[in-house]
């Protein structure tokens, strides 16, 4: 109840939760059967399979997620828990990000990509000027009904329409029209905030749906003009300039200063190096780790209120191609948090700069995000015996697994498992179950995956180099990257079952989430 009532009162996630009677009434219901059930009581109905489909056509980004979880440790708190109850709550919740905004980070990339060619097909795409102008008109019919922000419109509806519509012609690729003021003097006295701007949106997207866009285009135009937000809203685009100024300090001054922080990062690397569910992206040659280390330094300098080292605009190409989900940027968020706390730097300032930190989860995690997500969709549409023929069937299929077992025998971290005098044995079995999970027939009939990894000493970390050379190894026999994704899509689901025994020695806040 007092989340809910925090929630709508928030303007960062008022427009998600503000419904009528009958529709909180549900939504309260259905939170109260999640979150009993998470936090270790009773089952009550609600199955967490509904999570991602329910959430996957709503714009909720990792921004509102982390909006609900402060909310969530304040109510806590208010409650009187803890401390460590609250972490607790919120490590149980954290590995269901992923099911809640995943949909959003996935529309918002394709549109994005394509945005990223140019604005001038998008402006053909909504039928040049007549088709903006069209837009516009059915967006003020419904936003001047709307009652969240029609006080912000009635009062000069033409002209506030006329000059919106010669701003989105040209912002959505057409002819240079406006010549109005700057959007912060045009808002700079308005009282507009996220929640008056998020209602806009809905209710352009809304009128693009009654005028027969596509919800493709519908996105595209969305992630044209969310940049929009940070100039009507009257505040900076610049992550670095989030970082508060407490009492005339910096989160950087407070945390300690550069040196302080170089060296938490420093032991915070070292740290992951020794944690099996991130060692695989941090185990690497004594110069790559050098340059990694400070590169994390410099962006945590110039995001703490330092001067800008590095542009976090190089955060998602650096990444994109990684497989780096919810799950590791959460240890290693965590990793930083602890090496913090144990350095004596104070438990508020730790938070604050962990809240820094998850505001670029999303340009670290949505290349992993967006390409698993694309795989699993065109295999689930097709089927995994259309894989198996993308991969050249049988034929392909062996020959990919020869380079596979040439790689993992001369790999050192994890030649062990595949030693001994069944070796024969074991790679015919292994080469039929892979065979069979890759699309093929169905020939394998041997122990399961869990019986079978039960006895072994197997972590993450094996695993990630396993799928890893899996990975190459198809690279290698001239598969391209989509495909090569849709392999790793394909066995990463495995992890749970291959893992079992490691996970049941692991604490429950401690086991890998699904990629």
């Amino acid at each position: 109840e007092q989340m809910y009532e925090k929630a709508t009162a928030d303007v960062r996630t008022k427009s998600f939760f503000e419904k009528n009677k009958a529709k909180v009434a549900k939504i309260k219901k259905k939170m109260v059967a999640f979150m009993g059930g998470r936090f270790g009581g009773p089952s009550t109905g609600y199955d967490i399979h509904n999570l991602r489909p329910t959430h996957y056509n709503m714009n909720v980004s990792d921004y509102h997620f982390d909006c609900i979880i402060d909310i969530i440790r304040a109510v806590l708190r208010d409650l009187g828990h803890d401390g460590q109850d609250v972490n607790d709550a919120v490590a149980l919740l954290q590995p269901v990000r992923a099911d809640v905004t995943t949909g959003f980070t996935v529309r918002m990339e394709i549109a994005r990509r394509n945005v990223s060619q140019g604005t001038d097909h998008l402006f053909r795409n909504l039928n040049g000027e007549e088709g903006v102008a069209a837009m516009m008109e059915a967006l003020f019919d419904i936003a001047t009904a709307d009652p969240r922000i029609k006080h912000l419109l009635l009062p000069d509806k033409e002209r506030i329409k006329l000059a919106q519509t010669l701003y989105f012609t040209e912002a959505l690729g057409g002819p240079r029209v406006y010549k109005g003021r700057r959007l912060p003097v045009v808002h700079a006295d308005l009282g507009i905030n996220d929640y008056h701007f998020d209602a806009y949106m809905v209710d352009l997207a809304d009128a693009m749906v009654a005028q027969g866009f596509n919800d493709a285009l519908v996105d595209e135009v969305l992630v044209t003009l969310e940049p929009v937000r940070a100039e009507v809203l009257c505040r900076s685009r610049d992550v670095y300039k989030t970082a508060e100024i407490k009492n005339g300090k910096s989160l950087l001054d407070r945390f300690g200063g550069d040196l302080n922080l170089e060296t938490v990062v420093n032991s915070m690397y070292d740290r992951c190096t020794q944690d099996s569910r991130v060692q695989f992206h941090f185990e690497q040659a004594v110069v790559k780790q050098r340059q990694m280390r400070r590169r994390m330094y410099q962006y945590l300098s110039g995001a703490f209120g330092g001067p800008v080292q590095y542009e976090v605009s190089q955060l998602r190409p650096v990444h994109f191609t990684m497989n780096i989900t919810d799950y590791h940027f959460d240890v290693v968020a965590d990793c930083f948090c602890d090496t913090a706390s144990e350095m004596g730097v104070q438990e508020e300032v730790v938070k604050e700069a962990q809240e820094v930190i998850n505001r670029v989860r999303a340009d670290v995690t949505t290349g992993c995000t967006v390409r698993m997500e694309l795989a699993k969709a065109k295999t689930e549409e097709e089927g995994v015996n259309q894989l198996f023929h993308r991969l050249g069937g049988l034929e392909g299929v062996s020959r990919l697994i020869e380079q596979l077992y040439q790689k993992v025998e001369a790999d050192k971290r994890i030649c062990m498992f595949f030693e001994g005098a069944k070796l024969q044995t074991l790679k015919s079995a292994q080469t039929e179950f892979l065979i069979m999970a890759l699309g093929g027939p169905p020939a394998f009939n041997g122990r399961s995956l869990e019986e079978t990894h039960s006895v072994l000493q197997m972590t993450d970390y094996h695993l990630d180099c396993f799928l890893d050379h899996m990975a190459q190894a198809s690279r290698d026999i001239g598969v391209d990257q989509d495909t090569v994704d849709e392999v790793t899509a394909v066995l990463e689901p495995l992890r749970h079952r291959i893992l079992a025994a490691h996970y049941e020695r692991r604490p429950a806040a401690d086991r890998r989430g699904p990629l």
